[in-house]
């Protein structure tokens, strides 16, 4: 098959006839059952737990507090219940173990605690103050400087001085985080919600002082994640495990909705405060961004907000930071386009912005500000498709058609108005073996331990075998999710793709080469004596190119080996790369904003994306789309608010917290611009990031063509179009 042919999802029918095996839904027998007993306060001490009513109920078994938990190795920032400290309100201090989920939670509600509270730090604005710069922002240095700013901003003919907010946002995949562990005879066997099967393997190993051997870690499906199933959930994986041995029987621990508002992490709030100088023509001369974010009193994450502003335009002087404020709160991590979403947000508002100051159309704004190579890593690009993704963009849009003047274009009571956004994101890679097995009866097995999070892992896994050997996709199984397969690569950050694609075609490649060498050499093949270069493989035989004799895949590997034929590979990204790697893309929006309610309706995105090599449109289109309505949420819906005073989480469900549903759907229409990156192993540039990058920016740019009023705070709600309005 094509390798970038369009292929539906090979676990499809699986997960819509509710076949797949979540991991919550693994079986085992003698298993019992957990539920959290989590803390009211958001700083203080536990000096007293009473579970003596809990005790009483049918089919309690046990209850684990900081007084009978296992010591751990700390190889987090924190680990729950290993001493009676509150950290934050929602902090798990007590873990009842019954024999059924409903007598394990109604245990935890009887358990009683009492807490010494402490003065906690749980108001932003009051903490600013005391904000310092951290160790990293993201994989980026903290602070930049390119240039003289200041002086380039104090001889500005035209400059800008902006403030942007952005809320913090919650992942919330349709499956909650679980884990079930089993400590086996030689075997420790644990079932979780992963996005790295091999990394948390080496976390539990480390904690419990095992060798990596003695673990083994499986997630066969992911329902989801944008970041909530890495590092933030492995204290919630520990905490498993520890259980199960606290018991010496399996058991299963899944967390409640509301209790994945505090223990997977969260997008970070940001205060980004942006400066723009520019010349007469549009040209930027300098550009300043500094942004304060949360994190949390016992660990340290920062955002990479300012990638964005760093290298997007071609600018001499350019100067960012970061800085941190500790919060008595739950520790901030990833989440879909971390960093590159607020920043996007930011900078891309205040180049819109300036258009308007300059009554310039934003789109030739940002042409005349093109970087023809990355400024701030002093390298060329890889690939960079970002003019064409701006012309097929605009052209698929009607840009050319828009006023320049806020407020012009109508449709019924409503004003309309069109924004647009470039959009970037970093490559990342990571080293990944894999193997591709013919069996006996022309099988191929494809294995790799990484894991699907529903974006179509599995099937891009198989595609790759399958065009290699020239055999049809339904002849190729996947085996993923496992710690007992050959290492692959987390799911993360858009690296898994670009990291598994160069082993898995290695191997396929291998094994292409063994097959051709032994239908020449075998005595018993009808391409005895063929020259290698003159067969090829299709359609699940190998055939010469010069008459019309062929051997099948499967009797070849029947005689080769009982088990038929494997080929492994392993391999490592280049660490010297001389280019810089990004994927790149334009969104333009279309909005209606109702002048009396300050409704904001979506009624259309077009988006236009160069990634590199597309190996499956069907799959990548509905990434983009999926990354398109995360951004939606950001721009107008999704908001964790924390109670000022208490810490405490306000509106911890579903109903509360606004997400985009159906009907707040605009029409997609997504282009994907072709690019060969020869730079990239496998040609391969992640997406899944790229589809929220810049749309909240398109958004808010809309609502001010169509309005003529600013907002500089998401998400953006009919109470703040009408308070400014």
């Amino acid at each position: 098959m094509n390798p970038s042919q369009s292929a539906p999802r090979l676990e499809a029918r699986l997960k819509v006839t509710g076949q797949a095996r979540y991991s919550a839904e693994t079986q085992i027998p003698g298993l019992l059952h957990a539920a959290l007993v989590t803390a009211p306060i958001a700083r203080g001490r536990v000096t007293s737990i009473d579970a003596s009513r809990a005790e009483r109920l049918p089919g309690f078994v046990a209850i684990m507090t900081h007084e009978n938990a296992e010591p751990l190795a700390r190889a987090a920032a924190v680990l729950h219940l290993q001493e009676p400290v509150v950290r934050f309100a929602g902090e798990p201090v007590a873990v009842v173990i019954a024999r059924s989920l409903i007598a394990a939670r109604r245990a935890a509600a009887l358990v009683e605690v009492a807490y010494e509270a402490e003065p906690a730090a749980t108001d932003f604005d009051l903490a600013l103050p005391d904000s310092y710069a951290p160790r990293t922002a993201g994989r980026t240095p903290t602070d930049s400087l390119r240039g003289d700013p200041e002086a380039a901003l104090a001889r500005a003919p035209v400059s800008l001085d902006l403030r942007y907010e952005t809320a913090a946002n919650n992942h919330h995949p349709m499956e909650p985080q679980s884990v079930i562990a089993d400590w086996g005879s030689d075997l420790l066997t644990v079932y979780t919600t992963t996005q790295a099967v091999f990394a948390h393997r080496a976390a539990i190993a480390g904690a419990f002082g095992l060798e990596v051997e003695k673990v083994r870690v499986v997630c066969e499906y992911l329902g989801g994640g944008f970041g909530a199933k890495g590092g933030a959930w492995y204290p919630g994986i520990i905490l498993g495990v520890q259980l199960a041995r606290h018991v010496g029987a399996p058991v299963r621990l899944e967390l409640t909705r509301a209790q994945m508002f505090t223990l997977v992490g969260r997008r970070q709030e940001t205060r980004q405060h942006l400066r723009l100088g520019a010349d007469g023509d549009g040209r930027l001369t300098a550009i300043a961004l500094d942004t304060v974010a949360p994190t949390s009193t016992y660990a340290e994450y920062a955002d990479a907000v300012a990638t964005t502003a760093r290298m997007m335009y071609a600018c001499p002087n350019v100067a960012t930071t970061h800085r941190l404020v500790r919060l008595n709160a739950p520790q901030p991590n990833p989440m879909r386009a971390p960093g590159e979403g607020p920043g996007s947000f930011a900078l891309e508002s205040a180049m819109d912005e300036l258009a308007h100051e300059l009554s310039l159309d934003p789109l030739e704004l940002r042409l005349r500000n093109f970087a023809e190579r990355d400024q701030n890593a002093g390298l060329p690009w890889s690939s960079n498709g970002l003019r064409e993704c701006y012309r097929v963009g605009a052209e698929a849009f009607g840009w050319a058609g828009r006023p320049l003047a806020p407020g012009a274009m109508r449709d019924g009571r409503c004003a309309l108005g069109w924004g647009m956004t470039a959009v970037c994101y970093p490559v990342y890679s990571m080293a990944s073996a894999a193997s591709v097995t013919l069996d006996a009866e022309g099988g191929v097995t494809v294995r790799c331990g990484t894991q699907d999070m529903g974006t179509g892992t599995i099937t891009v896994l198989g595609q790759l075998a399958a065009a290699i050997l020239d055999v049809p996709l339904a002849r190729v199984r996947v085996e993923i999710g496992d710690t007992l397969l050959p290492e692959g690569p987390y799911s993360g950050g858009s690296i898994a793709t670009a990291s598994f694609t160069p082993a898995v075609e290695a191997a396929a490649r291998d094994l292409r080469t063994r097959l051709i060498t032994l239908a020449s050499t075998d005595p018993a093949s009808s391409l005895l004596g063929e020259a290698p270069a003159e067969l090829a493989l299709q359609d699940g035989h190998v055939r010469s190119l010069t008459g019309n004799r062929s051997e099948s895949l499967a009797a070849l590997a029947r005689r080769a080996a009982p088990g038929g034929l494997e080929a492994f590979a392993q391999t490592t990204p280049d660490p010297d790369r001389p280019v810089s790697a990004f994927g790149f893309g334009a969104v333009f929006a279309e909005v209606a904003v109702d002048p009396e309610l300050g409704e904001v309706r979506l009624k259309r995105l077009t988006a236009a994306y160069a990634a590199g090599r597309i190996l499956n449109p069907l799959l990548a289109r509905s990434q983009y789309v999926g990354g398109l309505i995360g951004g939606i949420g950001m721009a107008l819906h999704e908001r964790t608010v924390d109670h000022r005073a208490s810490g405490r989480v306000l509106g911890d469900n579903l109903a509360d917290y606004l997400i985009p549903v159906q009907a707040d759907m605009p029409a997609f229409d997504i282009h994907m611009i072709h690019e060969d990156d020869p730079h990239l192993a496998g040609g391969i540039k992640g997406i899944g990031m790229l589809g929220t990058v810049g749309t909240a920016g398109a958004i808010a740019n809309a609502v001010f063509h169509a309005t003529g009023v600013r907002i500089r705070r998401l998400p953006i709600r009919l109470e703040d179009h009408l308070v400014q309005a």
